[in-house]
Formats: structure tokens, sequence, C-alpha cells
């Protein structure tokens, strides 16, 4: 039976923030508490948000958001919050932030302790705080998404919060707030947009209208991703990678796979998720290789590439050549990553829940294999 999703309402252009003033009013937020990071405020990219909001709109703001989403950082956005009578969450920033924001809208109106919601997601209600999504990255999609990662140590491995109540009331979308991404960050995480678009098309859950939608992420990303690197104020291909980001999310709703088994297979250290996935990427494709060919021909094709026989190792080998080309590494060893229990890392892969929509999903000895490929030298 198809899923059709239902995606939270979206702005997206050039310009789209200049709706932000309009979108709080319409929502009744007279004091949004806006969520973002020091490095969005010190770029000014926040200020670029905030100098739309019409003369007198109250406001506050907590911009201490790490870099991976932790409970410790929700719960002291909490604090501003309730300190400041706020009555709506706006995130401005990238996953890490977006993600915070999904769990702070639920304690803000319920209470209670993040934990028990990332254990227990059953208990989440419906009455939640209003949230808007502003992203200044191109790759999470977790503007328009469902869930998120929060992680309850600093150097932990994460835990999903997962339920349509957190689901975002609204993204806006635009390019020019990723003007300032720095390359390698705009490479990680336009590879993490592929990766998504990837394993939603391959997901288990028949959906024509999204599987459209993730293969044309997947062209626009690959066609504009060295623009976007090489040049940041290239405004063609920052328009090009925020939509494959959008489509990314959209994508995700379909499910996810393998790739990001892996992402928890290492989660317990503090690794870029977009680099982690991206590293993951080829050796997944080798694993599919053979066993859903009819799939990745129309993968191949979306990356300009020929689909038949030995087509999972074409898009494996094409792959790594973009990673090589944008500077990022073939391995996860490479990436800093120094833990040795492979039977833990084998669990957490084996056992994760995105192993669910994989169109084959990997037997413990095959993760073991797959694991090995992916640490790298």
């Amino acid at each position: 039976m198809a899923y059709l999703p239902n995606f939270p309402p979206i702005h997206f252009d050039f310009g789209a923030i200049q709706e932000l003033g309009p979108e709080l009013e319409k929502r009744g937020i007279t004091k949004p508490l806006f969520l973002t990071d020091r490095g969005l405020v010190e770029h000014g990219v926040f200020q670029q948000v905030t100098s739309v909001l019409p003369t007198g709109q109250a406001w506050a703001v907590f911009d201490d958001i790490p870099e991976n989403p932790t409970i410790d950082g929700v719960e002291r956005a909490l604090l501003v919050y309730k300190s400041e009578a706020c009555d709506g969450v706006v995130a401005v920033g990238g996953g890490s932030v977006l993600d915070s924001g999904k769990a702070l809208r639920v304690v803000a109106v319920q209470g209670g302790d993040v934990i028990d919601y990332l254990k227990h997601p059953e208990k989440i209600g419906v009455n939640v705080a209003p949230y808007i999504t502003i992203p200044t990255t191109a790759g999470t999609g977790a503007e328009i998404t469902f869930g998120g990662g929060i992680h309850p140590e600093k150097n932990g491995p994460a835990m999903g919060i997962r339920s349509p109540l957190v689901k975002p009331d609204l993204a806006i979308c635009d390019p020019a707030l990723t003007y300032t991404l720095p390359p390698r960050l705009t490479a990680a995480t336009g590879m993490d947009a592929v990766t998504h678009c990837v394993e939603g098309y391959l997901s288990i859950n028949e959906n024509a209208p999204t599987e459209a939608i993730a293969l044309d992420g997947i062209y626009r990303a690959v066609s504009y991703i060295d623009r976007a690197v090489a040049d940041g104020s290239d405004k063609e291909a920052r328009y090009n990678m925020a939509m494959a980001a959008l489509e990314g999310g959209m994508a995700i709703y379909m499910g996810l796979g393998p790739i990001h088994s892996l992402s928890m297979a290492f989660g317990d250290s503090p690794l870029h998720h977009g680099t982690l996935v991206t590293v993951s990427m080829p050796t997944i494709m080798r694993f599919y290789d053979g066993r859903i060919n009819s799939k990745l021909d129309a993968i191949a094709h979306a990356m300009g590439l020929n689909g038949g026989d030995g087509v999972g190792e074409r898009i494996a080998k094409r792959t790594e050549e973009i990673n090589d080309r944008l500077g990022l590494p073939s391995g996860v060893r490479e990436m800093g990553y120094e833990k040795n229990d492979l039977d833990a890392m084998i669990d957490e892969a084996f056992n994760s829940h995105f192993n669910l929509a994989a169109p084959v999903r990997p037997t413990r000895d095959e993760y073991r294999q797959i694991v090995i490929d992916v640490l790298g030298n």
C-alpha cells in the first residue's frame, strides 16, 4: 500500500525569510524564542533573520546549541523560554539546532524530562509549542521531518525523538542564508542530502511521488555541489543545493536504511553526521549491487551514469570520486574515530531501526564486513 506523507507548509525561495513576521502574526506567536548557535551569530546570519521582524516585535534568543544536539542544550534553552515567557520556537540553523527545537517544543508545554520523551515517544501529547524552522545549511532536511537525534551525553550515542507531533508547523527555506556556509560543511551537508534521497528512494515503502522527488534531489545535489563548494556565493548552486536538501527531507518520510544504521554504529563519538553517512554510502551501494539493480539503475541515471550490470559499483565509485574531489574523508578512521569494539559497532548497526525500511537488510555477518570496510585504514 502506498504511503503519502503530509509535509508541513514551506516557503522556499530567495527572500522567503520576509515571510517570518507575517507567519508569526498568523500563528499568534507574540514572543518567540529563537534557537541558534554562536557561529551563526558571529557570522551575522542570525541577524539576517531578525532584521526582517516588524518594529516592536518581542523575541528572546538562546544561541548555545552545540554541534551535536544534547539534552543539556535543550534544557538550558527551556530555562530561557520560560524565564522570557515565550510562546513559540523559531529554530535558525543546521540539523542540530532544528532537532533541538523539536524536543524543546514538547517540554516547553508538556514539562517533564527530555530523556523520557526520547525513551517513550508515545508520551508526547498533542499540546506542543508552535514551531517554525529556518535552515541555514543544505543537507539535513530536518526543517520538515518528524524526528531527530538528541545526545543524552555530549560524547555518547544519540537517541531519536520520533513523533508526528514534533514535526515543524512551518519551514522557511531561504537559500541566501547558506551563502556563508564553509566549503567543508557545504560538501558534507550536501552529500548528506544525497544519502537521504538515495535511501528514501530505495525504501520498501511505496510512494511514486516521493520517489520522483528523491531522484530529482540526487540529480540536483550531484550536479551543483562542486559549484556550491567552490563558490559559496553561486546563487544557482545554492538554490539547487537547498532544494536538494528539502527533497531529501521529504525522502526521509519513506524511511532510511543501512547507510544511516552505520551512523548509529559510530555514534558514540562526536563525529559530523553528514560526513559519517557520506563515507558509508559507497560500501552500501556495493552491498546492494546485483540485489536491487532496477532501482539502482534510476539512481545511476540521476547521477549521470549507466545502469545495468555493476551499477552499484559505478554508483559507489562516483560517490568516492565526489567525496575525494570535495576533500571529504574516505573512512571513519580518517575522521578520527579511535574506538575498537567491533562487536559493539556491529550490534548498533544491526539493531538500528533504520534497517526496517531497507530493501535488503544486512545480516549480522554482513554488517561485520560492512563495518570493517567503512572504518577504513
